[in-house]
């Protein structure tokens, strides 16, 4: 920090008394500054200090007349004179000398030479005159002396050098002239001397001080412009000057730039004619109005501006500023222009509340509008809540891609927009999930949306040079009537969609009461089965499969039963895929394995047992392990087990999973295909995996008798079994005329209520014991 930066005070502890008066300025710029200072101070009134003088020597000149030696005080009037006319021309010919903002030592001292040669002259003619004079001649000399002595005080007031030099020859002449008088006007003489120059020493300090103030100011002053100057040419801001009435009386050429106009143009124009069109429609625009007429300071306000046909955004601060008289002038500011942070800033709150990919709503913005909209309409106004879940839309991004998926979805809401019209807010609410809100309408509209939209999904949809075909499964609640709050109505129109998706795909349901009744056992069901294993609550019932020549019992299913004590007794497609979706079943296919296994080794060795394995327990990688442990276990021959899985399992399969069929086929384990000729029914599954036998779906084996189509698939699979050293199963064989019709087309193996339901452990420890026993014997 410089001395010019220091507070005055500080700053005048560096200076010496000796610098304030004179000496040993060296190349002090600053006191160099103050010697131009001190001289100009002298200077400042010479014409009418001379005149006064000349003035008063005339005076005394006139009042000396008859004194012995007033020749030679003639002389000296007449040398002061000469010596007035000099200084005077000097003074106004030599501006330099007056105006000059440094001088040097020489100047200075020449300076108070100057003022030293009229005390010279007026001691000399002092110590003539006073000889020979009269008492009142004395008194008038002393007087006049006194008064020359006062004067250089205030003429040098600022320059101690010369006020004390000039004063002192004067007052050492009067000392003298008084030593034979008067003791008391010694006294007076030297008082009035210290005066003089304690008050020469101390105006001095104080015009140091000054001129320091002076020099911080300066050079603030020239750092604030310097940073000015850097701040318009290269800063983003500019900066901006109004009058009382919003004229514009200054402005840099950033803002000229940012109008796109020239400056000349912007002086006089109205600053608000150029922001916020109509203002009281901008918030911010209002806010600087009401700051302006309030006369208060702002900061950091925003606001809309027009600039060539094109909305931009800029951030205003300003300052009100007063006259002396406290009168308003007007507004400092700077301003800046802040459109790309906007419209950045505005990308980021669409991002935040509209899904990227689709530009419709997301969740959150979606959930935000139910709220307001619940909130706007009376109770009695209707308005439905859909929600749409894509089908088939898997299939499509694991086999094509995701970046196929996106193009997928991004035609779903093209298609949405076109059938959703008037008052509908659309939403994706992440996947394959999609939502719509529709104000006021009714029942009968709302079907007929739904239908439409179907219809639109179901169309197909080119992805690059493929045409994929999804659909939509719909839900929808109607509020008030399904939900008198946002939580309500969006429980029941998820109860709703998810009833759709189970009946199948392509279907538009709306929520019904005893929705709400199935989803509360559901969640029974998902609460209490977690622990059924542990509690003892599941057990195995087996369903014998016969050999279609001999009806006797080759094998034996295993069936998962579970009995609760509050729920009772709770059917297989109810919990079981339950237990699919939650993980459960892992444990629980583990259990059933080993269970099946123990009860296996308890008949006679030609008798097997099958147990039913989903695509979740097939991804189990300790499955392998189990089923090796059971057989160890038990004992029985890995043979006698047998692992029946279905197409869904191919369809989700892994390398993981193939590797586990491998392995479980080495050790000698058999595979069934369920329900061959439901799904895909393709060949390719066959090959894939070494199955051992093939099990006929019920709806072909119930038609069977009637020949026809069923039968001729019946006959094909059979043909194709046989090819492929694979037995066949008839499944769900529940009359004689059935079973014989199969049987004569060849399958060779049948299951159904015509030989058994499902039974307990111990009637199966029965059975096959019997098992040599005809069917119809028993």
């Amino acid at each position: 920090m410089s001395m010019m930066f220091k507070p005055p005070e500080t700053a005048l502890l560096a200076f010496k008394w000796w610098q304030v008066l004179g000496f040993g300025h060296g190349d002090n710029r600053f006191l160099a500054r103050v010697r131009g200072a001190q001289v100009a101070s002298i200077y400042e009134h010479a014409t009418i200090n001379l005149a006064s003088m000349m003035l008063n020597s005339a005076v005394l000149l006139l009042a000396l007349r008859g004194h012995p030696q007033f020749a030679l005080i003639q002389g000296w009037w007449f040398a002061v004179a000469l010596l007035a006319v000099l200084w005077f021309v000097r003074t106004k010919h030599h501006t330099s000398v007056r105006t000059a903002s440094n001088i040097t030592v020489r100047q200075f001292w020449f300076a108070t030479f100057e003022m030293s040669l009229f005390s010279l002259l007026w001691s000399a003619m002092l110590l003539v005159a006073v000889q020979h004079a009269s008492e009142d001649q004395v008194d008038l000399l002393l007087a006049f002396s006194l008064s020359a002595v006062a004067v250089i005080g205030l003429v040098a007031s600022t320059a101690p050098a010369a006020a004390i030099v000039s004063a002192s020859v004067i007052i050492v002449t009067l000392v003298g002239v008084c030593a034979a008088t008067s003791v008391f006007l010694i006294v007076t003489v030297l008082t009035l001397w210290l005066h003089i120059a304690r008050g020469s020493f101390l105006t001095t300090r104080a015009m140091f001080a000054r001129m320091l103030v002076q020099e911080d100011l300066r050079e603030r002053n020239a750092v604030v412009r310097l940073l000015l100057k850097e701040f318009e040419d290269n800063g983003t801001e500019w900066l901006l000057e109004v009058n009382a009435v919003g004229e514009i009386t200054h402005a840099s050429g950033r803002f000229a730039e940012a109008l796109g106009r020239s400056y000349p143009d912007l002086i006089g124009m109205h600053f608000f004619h150029h922001i916020g069109g109509d203002y009281r429609n901008d918030p911010g625009v209002r806010d600087v109005r009401a700051a302006f007429e309030a006369r208060r300071p702002f900061r950091d306000i925003v606001v809309s501006a027009c600039v060539n046909g094109e909305q931009r955004w800029w951030s205003l601060s300003g300052t009100p500023t007063f006259g002396p008289d406290s009168s308003f002038i007007g507004y400092r500011g700077v301003g800046r222009d802040i459109t790309d942070v906007r419209r950045n800033e505005d990308r980021i709150v669409r991002l935040a509340r509209y899904d990227p990919l689709t530009g419709l709503s997301n969740r959150a913005l979606f959930l935000e509008t139910l709220e307001a909209t619940f909130a706007r309409y009376e109770s009695s106004i209707r308005h439905a809540l859909m929600f749409i879940d894509l089908d088939r839309f898997k299939e499509v991004n694991d086999s094509l891609g995701h970046s196929a998926g996106d193009a997928v979805l991004v035609e779903v809401a093209v298609r949405m927009r076109e059938v959703f019209a008037g008052e509908t807010t659309l939403a994706r609410l992440g996947g394959d999930e999609f939502a719509a809100l529709v104000a006021e309408c009714e029942d009968d509209r709302i079907n007929e949306i739904a239908r439409s939209l179907i219809a639109a999904l179901e169309r197909p949809i080119r992805v690059g040079s493929e045409h994929v075909v999804i659909g939509a499964s719909v839900g929808w609640s109607l509020a008030p009537v399904d939900g008198d709050n946002p939580d309500c109505l969006l429980k029941s129109a998820d109860l709703a969609l998810y009833e759709a998706k189970e009946a199948g795909r392509g279907r538009a349901l709306r929520y019904l009461p005893e929705m709400k009744l199935r989803a509360e056992a559901r969640r029974a069901i998902e609460t209490e089965l977690p622990g059924a294993l542990g509690r003892g609550e599941l057990s195995l019932h087996f369903q014998p499969i016969v050999d279609t020549a001999t009806e006797q019992i080759v094998t034996f299913e295993a069936l998962l039963r579970w009995t609760h004590p509050r729920l009772g007794v709770i059917p297989p497609d109810r919990f079981i895929p339950i237990a699919e979706e939650t993980g459960a079943i892992i444990e629980i296919g583990r259990w059933a394995i080993l269970e099946a296994c123990r009860e296996a080794a308890t008949w006679p060795d030609a008798i097997s047992v099958a147990v039913n394995m989903s695509p979740a327990q097939m991804s189990d990688p300790e499955l392998v392990n189990i089923v090796e442990a059971a057989i160890a276990t038990t004992g029985i021959s890995p043979a006698r087990l047998e692992l029946e899985i279905t197409e869904r399992l191919f369809l989700e399969e892994t390398t993981e999973t193939a590797a586990r069929l491998s392995a479980l086929n080495a050790i000698g384990i058999r595979f069934v295909l369920d329900d061959f000729g439901t799904g895909y029914s393709s060949i390719g599954y066959l090959k894939q995996a070494m199955f051992s036998r093939i099990k006929i779906d019920r709806s072909f084996v119930s038609d069977a008798e009637q020949g026809g189509e069923a039968a001729a698939i019946i006959d094909a699979v059979v043909r194709l079994a046989d090819h492929l050293n694979m037995t066949t199963t008839a499944e769900g064989a529940e009359t004689r005329e059935e079973f014989e019709a199969c049987r004569d087309l060849g399958c060779a193996r049948a299951q159904g209520y015509l030989f058994g339901q499902a039974v307990s452990a111990e009637e199966a420890r029965r059975l096959a014991g019997a098992h040599r026993e005809p069917v119809e014997s028993r």
